[in-house]
């Protein structure tokens, strides 16, 4: 099943949006994860000495752009060529080194 174009598209406005008050959707991406997956607390550096999501924290804005910026690329990558390629190969391994879960990406 490929990527549509006008799938590729809400996935670029989002992006837009999101840009627009990263702090905001920051908190606010990270709030919802730990509300449906309490235990993923302790897989974010910069959450886990914390009560809830700091919200000073510039780490939480610049992990949380770098997610989005992810699933960006990777709907441009779907509908040019229907498959994505992961551009920095060191990510799955710092994955797996935090205990990362197949059910963990679902959540997120």
């Amino acid at each position: 099943m490929g990527f549509t174009e006008a799938q590729e598209g809400l996935v670029n406005s989002s992006w837009e949006a999101f840009k627009q008050n990263l702090p905001h959707y920051s908190i606010l991406f990270y709030t919802f994860v730990l509300e449906k997956a309490p235990t993923a607390k302790d897989l974010f550096s910069f959450l886990k000495n914390s009560d809830g999501v700091p919200k000073d924290n510039p780490a939480v804005q610049a992990h949380a752009e770098k997610v989005f910026g992810l699933v960006r690329d990777a709907a441009v990558q779907l509908r040019a060529k229907g498959a994505v390629t992961l551009g920095d190969a060191s990510l799955g391994g710092v994955h797996v080194q935090k205990g990362v879960a197949g059910p963990h990406f679902v959540v997120v």
